[in-house]
C-alpha cells in the first residue's frame, strides 16, 4: 500500500520517514456526521458499515435523484508540515452499486475550504485537484474532466486512487489501481490552474440516479521527511461480548507497534506480524496504551480507558404513524445505534397482548422501522437485541380509545361543493407532456389495477394497471380544476374554508422571506393589493388540493406551460384549530404526481365503467402522516394533494369539550428555537422548535 511512498523514501534518504497529515479507516464504528462527513440533500444515505476486512464509509443513494455527500478537512492540517513542497494522498474507493437510470457518478477531491454545489457533477467552476467521472452504463469513466481519457470500473471492486501532489510544479500525478497496485488502470499528470489552491482540503462524492452506492477507506493525507517518524497508532474499539472488549489496533507498514494492556504487560509487533493491524481483548478494565517506534523516533502514547462491564442497548421508540377509531393504532418501532459502541446491528422483537391476555401481534428479529398495528386495548412489549450486549424491554400502554370528529374529505368534493365555497373552473388539465403539473396527466399514474387471471413464476397473481386520469387523445379522462384565488384569501376564508383545517396566508405576520420585496420589509402583493402569504389554491376534482407554488394571482397562469423556473414557494402550512396535544390530525397526501396514490385491485373481468366507479369511491391517499394536534404541517407545490384529513379525539376527555388546562392550538402563535428566537413557522428545517410552550419536533 506504499509503494510510491517506499520509493521516495529509498530515493531520499535513509533517514527518512512518513507523516500522517490525516487519516481515517473508520474502525471505530463512529457515525459520519460525528467524523465529519456531511450530505445537503441525503444525510441518511451517510453510514459507517463493515465487512469480514474492516469498517468503511458507505453512500447510498436509494430511490433519489442526485445526491452528493462531502467529508471538509480544511487546509490547517498542512500549516508548517509541507516544508518540501509536496505531499501524498491515497484512499480505496468502490462503486458498490451502479446506477439504473441516469449516469454521471463522480468522486473529486476538493481545493476549497467549502464544499462545492449540491447535486453537481460539473468540473468547470474549479476548485478541484483530482476527479473522475462516470460516462454511461458501461461503467467507463473519464478522468479529470477530459472525456478522452477513460477507464473500465468493475462494480463491486475495490481501487486504490494515488495522488502526488507537488504544490511548487503546481501538478498532481495520478495513479488509480487495483487494491493491491499490481494493475494500473489510469495514471497521468493534471497542472492545477494559478488562480486555484493545491491542498487537498476535502472530499466530493456524487451519486447519479437511482439506487447507486459508493465505499470509501483507509483516506490518507501523508507528506515525506528528512527525518524519522513514528505515526501514533489508531485504536479502536471493534468488540463487546458481555464484559469483554476487543480494540483493533492499526499502524504504519514502516512502523513497530508497542502495546502495554490493561493488565501492564508490554508486547511489540512488527508490522508482517500482524499486517499492520493487531487485535487486542481483554476482560480486565484499566489504560491501554499503545504507541509506535521508527528509527531513532518514538510515537505520543495513545491511552484508552477499558471498561469491562455490561452494557444495555436502547429501548425502541413507539411513534404512532395511524389513528382510527377505538384503539386502533399503527405504531413504528425505531432504535438508534449512534450511541451505542461499534455501533451493532440492534434486532426488536414485540409482542402485543389485548387486555384479555389474548397475544395480537408478535414479530422477531425484526429492523428498527418496523411498523406494528393494534386493534384493541392491551400493552406492546418491545425488546431491543444485538449480540454482545444487554437487552433492554419498554412497555407501551395502548389504552386511550380516540373517535373522529372531522373527516374533511377534500377527494371527494364535487364542483357544486367547490363553486360554493368560492373556488371557480379552470381549464381541464389534459395534456401529455411531462412537464410541471402536466405530469398529472402526463404520467398517468393514477390508476387502478386488474387481474390478469395469470400468475408470475412464483405463483402470484398478476395485475394490469388501467389508468383513469390522463390526455384524452389517448383516451383518457382529463382532470377538472377548480382554483381559489390568493386575493380571496384572509383570516376568515383560511379558517373556514375545510374548517376546522386551516391553511396560511399572508397577513398572519407569518410571511415567509420568498414573499417580501428586495428589501426584505415591503410585503409582496397581488393585483388586488392583498399581502402574498400563500398561493392560489387549486382543487383536482377526484384527487385533492394543491397550490401552484406562485406568488399572486397570476391571471395569465397557464398550467399546461408551466415550468419550475417562475415557482417562488415551495410549501404552504396547514394545522387544525381548537385542537390540544392529547388529539391527532392524520392527513392523507397523493404525491409524485399520483405516484403516491392508491392502487385498488379489482378481479379479472370486471366491467370497466364499474371500476371506475370504484375506483373513484376508494379514498386514494397513499402517503399517511400523523401529527398531535398542536402540530402544523405542510403540502409541497405542483406535485402533491391533500387529499384528506381526519381529526380524532380522545373519548376519555369526551369529544366536544377540551380538558381543563390543556394547550388548545393556535396556529398564529409564535413558534421559537431551542435558544428562544423566534423563527418563522412556514419554513422550519429539521429540529426541535417550542410553541405555547410545547416542544415539537420537525423531521
Amino acid at each position: 500500500m506504499f509503494l510510491t511512498l517506499a520509493g521516495m523514501l529509498f530515493a531520499t534518504s535513509a533517514s527518512a520517514g512518513v507523516s500522517n497529515l490525516l487519516k481515517q479507516d473508520f474502525e471505530s464504528g463512529t457515525d459520519p456526521i460525528a467524523l465529519g462527513w456531511a450530505s445537503p440533500n441525503l444525510a441518511a444515505g451517510m453510514s459507517i458499515t463493515g465487512d469480514a476486512e474492516g469498517n468503511y464509509f458507505q453512500f447510498s443513494l436509494g430511490q433519489n435523484n442526485g445526491r452528493s455527500c462531502n467529508w471538509i478537512w480544511g487546509s490547517d492540517i498542512y500549516n508548517g508540515k509541507v516544508n518540501g513542497g509536496s505531499y501524498h494522498m491515497e484512499l480505496e474507493w468502490c462503486y458498490k452499486q451502479g446506477s439504473n437510470n441516469q449516469y454521471g457518478t463522480q468522486f473529486r477531491v476538493i481545493s476549497s475550504e467549502s464544499a462545492p454545489q449540491a447535486n453537481t457533477n460539473d468540473l468547470s467552476k474549479g476548485n478541484w485537484l483530482f476527479a473522475i467521472t462516470e460516462v454511461d452504463d458501461t461503467r467507463a469513466f473519464y478522468v479529470n474532466d477530459d472525456t478522452n481519457n477513460t477507464f473500465m470500473v468493475t462494480i463491486g471492486e475495490w481501487m486504490k486512487i494515488s495522488l502526488d501532489v507537488d504544490i511548487n510544479a503546481r501538478t498532481v500525478d495520478y495513479t488509480v489501481s487495483d487494491i493491491f497496485g499490481n494493475a494500473t488502470y489510469a495514471e497521468g499528470t493534471r497542472t492545477v490552474p494559478e488562480e486555484e489552491s493545491m491542498f487537498a482540503t476535502g472530499i466530493n462524492q456524487h451519486l447519479a440516479r437511482y439506487q447507486s452506492i459508493v465505499q470509501m477507506d483507509n483516506i490518507k493525507v501523508q507528506v515525506i521527511t528528512d527525518y524519522d517518524v513514528a505515526n501514533p497508532p489508531t485504536v479502536a474499539l471493534t468488540g463487546v461480548n458481555g464484559n469483554e472488549r476487543t480494540y483493533s489496533i492499526s499502524f504504519g507498514e514502516e512502523e513497530e507497534l508497542t502495546i502495554k494492556g490493561t493488565d501492564g504487560k508490554e508486547e511489540t509487533f512488527f508490522y508482517m506480524d500482524c499486517d499492520g493491524k493487531y487485535v487486542y481483548t481483554t476482560t480486565t478494565s484499566g489504560t491501554l496504551e499503545a504507541w509506535t517506534v521508527s528509527g531513532s523516533a518514538t510515537s505520543e502514547v495513545v491511552s484508552t480507558e477499558v471498561e469491562c462491564v455490561p452494557i444495555a442497548l436502547p429501548g425502541a421508540t413507539a411513534t404512532i404513524i395511524d389513528v382510527t377509531d377505538g384503539y386502533s393504532k399503527s405504531y413504528r418501532l425505531t432504535v438508534s445505534n449512534s450511541d451505542v459502541p461499534t455501533q451493532p446491528t440492534i434486532f426488536i422483537n414485540y409482542e402485543f397482548k389485548n387486555e384479555n391476555g389474548t397475544v395480537e401481534a408478535s414479530g422477531t428479529d425484526k429492523y428498527s422501522g418496523e411498523v406494528v398495528s393494534v386493534s384493541g386495548k392491551g400493552t406492546l412489549t418491545v425488546t431491543t437485541l444485538a449480540p454482545g450486549f444487554t437487552e433492554t424491554t419498554v412497555t407501551i400502554q395502548n389504552d386511550k380509545e380516540f373517535a373522529t370528529t372531522n373527516d374533511i374529505d377534500i377527494q371527494h368534493l364535487t364542483a357544486e361543493d367547490l363553486l360554493a365555497k368560492g373556488f371557480e373552473a379552470m381549464d381541464p388539465l389534459d395534456s401529455s407532456s411531462t412537464s410541471g403539473e402536466t405530469n398529472w396527466t402526463g404520467r398517468m399514474r393514477m390508476y387502478y389495477q386488474v387481474a390478469t387471471g395469470e400468475v408470475d413464476e412464483e405463483g402470484n397473481p398478476t395485475y394490469s394497471n388501467v389508468p383513469v386520469y390522463g390526455p384524452s387523445e389517448s383516451g383518457y379522462e382529463p382532470i377538472q380544476r377548480y382554483r381559489f384565488l390568493q386575493s380571496k384569501l384572509n383570516e376568515e376564508t383560511a379558517h373556514q374554508l375545510f374548517a376546522p383545517l386551516y391553511t396560511w396566508y399572508g397577513s398572519t405576520g407569518a410571511t415567509p422571506k420568498a414573499y417580501f420585496e428586495e428589501d426584505g420589509v415591503t410585503p409582496l402583493v397581488d393585483d388586488a393589493g392583498n399581502p402574498g402569504g400563500t398561493t392560489n389554491l387549486q382543487v383536482k376534482l377526484g384527487i385533492g388540493l394543491v397550490f401552484s407554488g406562485q406568488v399572486n394571482d397570476n391571471e395569465n397562469y397557464n398550467p399546461n406551460n408551466l415550468s419550475y423556473s417562475p415557482i417562488l414557494i415551495n410549501y404552504t402550512t396547514f394545522g387544525v384549530d381548537g385542537l390540544t396535544d392529547d388529539d391527532f390530525i392524520v392527513v392523507y397526501k397523493i404525491d409524485n404526481y399520483g405516484g403516491g396514490s392508491i392502487h385498488p385491485q379489482y378481479p379479472a373481468g370486471i366491467d370497466p365503467e364499474v371500476a371506475k366507479e370504484q375506483y373513484k369511491a376508494e379514498h386514494l391517499g397513499g402517503i399517511v402522516e400523523v401529527y398531535t394536534g398542536l402540530q402544523t404541517f405542510q403540502l409541497y407545490r405542483v406535485d402533491t394533494a391533500l387529499s384528506r384529513v381526519c381529526i380524532l379525539k380522545t373519548t376519555s376527555d369526551g369529544i366536544e369539550e377540551v380538558g381543563t388546562g390543556k394547550l388548545v392550538s393556535d396556529h398564529n402563535a409564535p413558534v421559537y428555537n431551542l435558544n428562544g428566537i423566534q423563527v418563522n413557522p412556514n419554513s422550519l428545517k429539521q429540529g426541535i422548535y417550542i410553541k405555547q410552550g410545547k416542544k415539537f419536533i420537525v423531521r
